[in-house]
């Protein structure tokens, strides 16, 4: 039997500059915002070319432009294209665009802006991919409109301040694919044209960033946040440096930036690797982190790599721990439900770090064009490309499990070549998380290729959603997970809220994971609340849930089932749960005087529905356990 046994950090002082933090706090940076040092900035220029590259070739050089479009794999861009060379470009409408304010509604105007981004991509891959000219004239208009569009700035970061001189999430998108656009097409654009992104750029992204670090203004908040924040800034920023600006000194200063202010993104992941933004935010962040080091590495000629980090296989080992079965990830934190793994994250990783994931190495990324940056990077030659995969498939990932130590979270997998198809997912940590539910003790199942038990994922965002009422939302707040309701309260937020791994004990036939999550319940005279997961993974496997607890006087308990299956009740008061192709049943165990199933249906803010199932004690226990013991059908 092996036990796992979590470890407590040390301080460690770090190098000049740098903060010293106990590792496991991956919610603080360790590099804190400090003027460029010109000693790094030139010898990072003497790394760097004489002219500025992006990623991919202009338009004149038709090597892999031609063998692309013969592909036919970009029928679909070309025809939208097409389309777009009649109809009237998009306006920036100024009530969508201010109706966060107006209504508490984040999505319409970000849409807003990402529609007119949009033009400017399918039209410069129609021209790339055709080279006819034809639509040059559009491109001019349309990157003419750009130019002039009052703001880059998301609506919800917007202020009267900083709208034309912020670089956050949407900024970075805008003058990175800008650039890649002034490389792609080069003299093919009109003089003025190519004179005007310049100045852009410089005015809205690059002059601003180094205002924050001249000590001018605090505006760049992300330079040393940990979350996918940090990590899509300066991959933007940086990037679009890299392609157009053609003094060395101006470009290396940008990449001294992205080199000291990018481990604060690689220290918000905890050191096994786990990242607590879920799965849809590690697609974004570090898909983003990927071009920024594949840039970086490029211009200086492979001097400098941001995967030399130990800490970085970890991360990239994220994905495949993950999967539960088949292809099913659980949607943890921020996560849309049903996620699915970035292919191209997974290409990229197994090639440049060995890692050995044989059913992504030689997948076809062709097709994809919805930027002109990471879909223009994974066509044309690129680290991973001229990497020599791995011999073999890895027996790292995947398995019977995987646990995330540091993080407390332990995926659990039937053996190879079982007729069990029961897979799971149990999560520790805290509720004061990147992207944070209020969600300690949570769990998904998946039968086959389908979830059909777990966590529901993110709703549509609002103005509310990062907010101080942000949980005021069930599917954030742990009444929208499977969790339980104490004495009629839900779980709190903040650090205070952690859960203590108590038991990891696993073996080839079954795995016990224990954790005491007391912590996340202000709840008068609850002395103990511990939460057991047993799974047995021979036979058709099963997976036993019990929560046990001692209260100082009888107090109410309830437990939940999150599912988006049909379900019914059998005559045995067993919860039968239907997928597509496979059904998962629930048979509860609980105290004398027995439970009553209680169904609500939430969908908030029009987000995809889903079904609690309240499992309510008939009566107030001062002591007891519940179990739900969970067996595919």
């Amino acid at each position: 039997m092996i036990r796992t046994w979590i470890k407590l950090g040390v301080f460690v002082l770090l190098s000049t500059g740098l903060l010293a933090q106990e590792p496991a706090d991956y919610t603080k940076p360790v590099a804190g915002i400090i003027p460029l040092e010109p000693g790094r900035v030139g010898q990072i220029a003497l790394l760097l070319d004489e002219k500025p590259a992006g990623f991919g070739s202009p338009v004149s050089d038709r090597k892999v432009w031609d063998k692309l479009w013969a592909s036919g794999k970009y029928a679909s861009v070309l025809k939208q294209a097409e389309g777009m060379l009649t109809k009237p470009f998009p306006v920036f409408d100024t009530e969508l665009y201010m109706g966060i304010f107006t209504k508490g509604d984040s999505q319409s105007g970000k849409d807003m802006l990402n529609e007119r981004l949009r033009w400017l991509i399918v039209l410069c891959w129609a021209e790339c991919l055709e080279n006819k000219g034809k639509y040059i004239p559009k491109l001019e208009l349309v990157i003419g409109e750009l130019l002039k569009q009052k703001t880059w700035v998301n609506p919800r970061n917007y202020s009267e301040k900083t709208f034309s001189g912020l670089v956050e999430l949407s900024t970075a998108s805008y003058a990175h694919n800008l650039a890649q656009a002034f490389y792609l097409l080069g003299d093919k654009l009109n003089t003025q044209t190519r004179k005007d992104i310049l100045e852009s750029l410089h005015a809205r992204a690059f002059n601003p960033v180094l205002a924050t670090l001249e000590g001018k203004d605090r505006n760049h908040s992300w330079l040393t946040v940990t979350n996918n924040w940090n990590a899509v800034c300066l991959s933007g920023i940086t990037g679009a440096a890299l392609t157009v600006l053609s003094d060395k000194t101006e470009r290396a200063k940008f990449v001294a930036i992205a080199e000291r202010y990018s481990q604060n993104f690689i220290a918000g992941f905890h050191n096994d690797g786990y990242c607590t933004e879920g799965i849809g935010y590690y697609n974004y962040g570090f898909g983003r982190f990927i071009s920024l080091r594949e840039n970086v590495l490029k211009a200086t000629n492979g001097k400098i790599d941001f995967f030399s980090n130990d800490k970085i296989k970890n991360i990239a080992g994220f994905l495949p721990n993950m999967e539960m079965i088949n292809g099913t990830y659980p949607a943890i934190a921020d996560c849309p439900a049903d996620p699915k793994p970035a292919k191209n994250i997974l290409y990229y990783v197994s090639h440049n770090l060995g890692m050995g994931l044989s059913q992504y190495d030689s997948i076809s990324l062709l097709g994809a064009r919805s930027d002109l940056v990471a879909d223009v990077l994974y066509v044309f030659p690129n680290s991973a490309s001229m990497a020599r995969p791995a011999a073999g498939s890895s027996n790292r990932y995947g398995g019977i499990r995987s646990y995330f130590d540091a993080a407390g979270i332990l995926t659990v997998r039937p053996a190879a070549n079982s007729k069990a198809k029961l897979a799971a997912v149990f999560k520790g940590g805290k509720n004061n998380e990147h992207h944070n539910h209020n969600d300690l003790g949570s769990y998904t199942i998946a039968v086959g290729d389908q979830v059909l038990m777990g966590d529901p994922g993110l709703i549509p965002y609002t103005a509310k959603t990062f907010g101080p009422n942000r949980y005021d939302y069930k599917t954030l707040s742990s009444y929208g997970h499977p969790v339980p309701l104490i004495a009629g309260e839900k779980q709190r937020s903040g650090n205070q809220a952690q859960a203590k791994i108590l038991r990891a004990d696993f073996t080839d036939a079954e795995d016990h994971f224990e954790m005491d999550i007391t912590s996340a319940y202000q709840v008068d005279g609850l002395r103990s609340l511990i939460r057991k997961f047993d799974y047995k993974r021979l036979g058709d496997a099963n997976l036993d849930v019990t929560d046990a607890f001692v209260f100082d006087t009888a107090r109410p308990f309830e437990t939940a089932i999150i599912t988006r299956a049909a379900w019914k009740q059998n005559e045995k008061g067993q919860i039968i749960l239907e997928g597509k192709n496979n059904k998962l049943m629930a048979s509860i165990t609980a105290p004398e005087g027995g439970f009553t199933i209680k169904e609500e249906k939430i969908s908030e803010e029009n987000g995809l529905a889903y079904t609690r199932l309240g499992i309510q004690l008939n009566k107030p226990v001062k002591s007891g356990s519940v179990t739900v013991s969970y067996k595919q059908l």
